[in-house]
């Protein structure tokens, strides 16, 4: 399946809106979070859809920022795993090397 990225955004009939981003990236994604600037932000961009994090108030974040953060790279760190488990549950299996001279 080839990689896409799209933004849907619905409206109940009370007009609430919610907007939600998918991103299906390949090596093409961008991800940033520079270090030692005024601000905190994490951006990702793949395929023309773009999604910024930041805390509340970038340049002066809360005790709720931080919480808020730490949150966030909790999942980020169990993301590679699920991933890695996933793959290896529906990889093709090797090459089978029946019938070789040992």
């Amino acid at each position: 399946m080839a990689s896409y990225s799209y933004t849907t955004v619905c409206v109940d009939p009370d007009g609430t809106a919610r907007t939600s981003v998918h991103l299906h990236p390949d090596e093409q994604v961008s991800v940033l979070c520079g270090s030692g600037q005024k601000r905190a932000q994490i951006s990702l961009s793949h395929a023309s859809a773009d999604v910024i994090i930041t805390p509340t108030n970038p340049e002066a974040p809360t005790a709720r920022d931080l919480a808020v953060a730490r949150k966030l790279a909790e999942s980020f760190a169990r993301y590679p795993a699920e991933v890695e488990r996933l793959h290896e549950l529906n990889a093709e299996p090797a090459d089978s090397v029946e019938g070789t001279a040992a």
